[in-house]
């Protein structure tokens, strides 16, 4: 875990917990009153959220990522930590690029969340060295197929979709030749080896 310029103590500051589940926004809430802090608001709608973060009544929001974390972070004047279910979540980059001060998983303990807190508080940034790790390895990962040319995108999307190489090359009107070719290139680029491979990858998806 990383973290920069942390102040003594996190008592007294106004929170807002957001949680696109009502139940966990409560139960987080639960656990920050026993760090003594003087509120603790929650919300679990973007409008609700969006509203807070633009009035003057906290001073550090804790956002889930699914809660649309990374857009509200970077749209947000105040400190913004952000709670996310696994490491390897697919937002994490973003949120990071977006600003967020501090980066917590949701399967840490109330110390860890503690600790963000206190820093992102006093001005600094406290992340989760494993999701820093994972998003650093997503931005390598996105690098790579970004690298793909349009018709190679195309070949690897109908491949991802369970289609033939003959019948591809009839879709794209290509022969089946220059279909294997492409999907080549592919696996070379994304450093995969099978069909298999290639359909459990998300990151034709995240290209849309």
């Amino acid at each position: 875990m990383r973290w920069q310029d942390i102040p003594g103590g996190t008592q007294g500051l106004r929170l807002l917990v957001a949680d696109r589940q009502p139940l966990v926004a409560a139960g987080l809430a639960a656990l920050l009153t026993t760090f003594r802090h003087s509120s603790v608001t929650t919300s679990s709608s973007v409008s609700g959220v969006r509203e807070m973060l633009h009035g003057d009544r906290i001073d550090v929001a804790i956002i889930d990522i699914d809660l649309d974390g990374a857009k509200l972070a970077s749209s947000s004047s105040l400190p913004v930590i952000i709670t996310a279910p696994a490491a390897d979540h697919p937002s994490i980059a973003a949120a990071i690029d977006a600003g967020c001060r501090g980066l917590v998983l949701k399967s840490d303990d109330g110390a860890g969340l503690e600790v963000c807190l206190a820093a992102v508080a006093g001005g600094g940034q406290w992340l989760d060295d494993q999701a820093v790790g994972k998003a650093q390895g997503y931005r390598r990962a996105m690098l790579s197929a970004n690298a793909l040319t349009p018709r190679e995108r195309d070949v690897a999307r109908l491949v991802a979709a369970g289609q033939r190489n003959r019948t591809i090359g009839d879709a794209l009107g290509i022969s089946e030749g220059t279909v294997k070719m492409h999907l080549h290139n592919v696996y070379a680029k994304l450093g995969l080896e099978s069909r298999t491979q290639l359909a459990m990858d998300n990151r034709l998806r995240a290209l849309g």
